[in-house]
């Protein structure tokens, strides 16, 4: 008998997420253990590939910019202070617990790893990354952020983007600023200073900094055309609600369909008009 050819597989998908509450070492002895464990060797491998790639699309220069990922119900990996991202080993990873206080490590943990920890209190992510790609700070150095409805993409994945206000790198008001707008956008935009991601696990985080980046750098692009930017009509922007909803973004109560309908000192027209 011939097999029919009316089959199909159904593979699952992968699944990055660290299960964090599974895990609670408390002592020194537990703590070390811990940190250097089979699991947590592979979180460690993953937070160093994301530096590399970070370094080689240019986000982040010199020493700047940090990785954190939620390994326990206390604890939290995270990137070293004065370190290159693009070459980074995993003996260079720290390890801190839910207030900063640094638990294990060879090196001194970033001294932003605050503005992470407020970010994961706020909105119970479970990895952030902090980064400098340039296309976005060209837009928060001036205080604003990319109008929404431009691109799909961009707004399944992006929502719309938040900003806070500045403050000192590292400095408690700024971890609040970042908490605060982090209700409003897993994406957020440090004004004078980069931007600020939260995810569901490392790779995410990533990932929602190059659908940022290239969404500005979208927007910079199109706006070199002189022709007024067109948003996508109401009807499609709901649409696109529904995406994001159905693969597990959530979105404040009530938030309007767009950010803005203006840009660059005009009114922004629509798909359709």
């Amino acid at each position: 008998m011939t097999e029919s050819e009316d089959w199909t597989i159904s593979p699952p998908l992968p699944n990055k997420i660290f299960p964090w509450e599974q895990y609670n070492p408390v002592t020194r002895a537990e703590v070390d253990a811990f940190f250097h464990s089979p699991e947590v060797e592979i979180i460690k491998e993953r937070m160093c590939d994301i530096g590399r790639r970070m370094w080689a699309r240019e986000y982040v220069d010199g020493n700047g910019g940090n990785i954190s990922v939620r390994v326990a119900k206390n604890l939290v990996l995270c990137t070293p202070t004065l370190c290159s991202k693009g070459f980074m080993k995993t003996e260079d990873i720290c390890l801190v617990d839910m207030e900063g206080r640094q638990k294990a490590g060879i090196r001194p943990s970033t001294s932003e790893v605050k503005t992470h920890l407020a970010m994961m209190k706020s909105i119970g992510c479970n990895s952030c990354i902090h980064a400098h790609p340039a296309y976005c700070n060209a837009f928060l150095c001036a205080g604003i952020v990319p109008p929404s409805g431009i691109n799909s993409e961009a707004d399944i994945f992006l929502g719309h983007i938040a900003i806070a206000p500045y403050g000192t790198p590292g400095s408690p008001s700024v971890a609040a600023a970042v908490a605060e707008a982090a209700k409003k956008s897993s994406v957020v935009f440090m004004e004078n200073h980069g931007v600020i991601t939260g995810a569901r696990h490392v790779e995410e985080a990533y990932w929602f900094m190059e659908n940022a980046d290239a969404y500005c750098r979208i927007i910079i692009l199109a706006a070199g055309h002189k022709e007024p930017l067109k948003q996508i009509g109401p009807e499609g922007i709901k649409g696109l609600f529904e995406i994001r909803k159905s693969i597990g973004y959530t979105d404040p109560d009530n938030m309007p369909l767009y950010n803005t309908e203006t840009f660059a000192g005009y009114q922004l027209g629509k798909s359709g008009d």
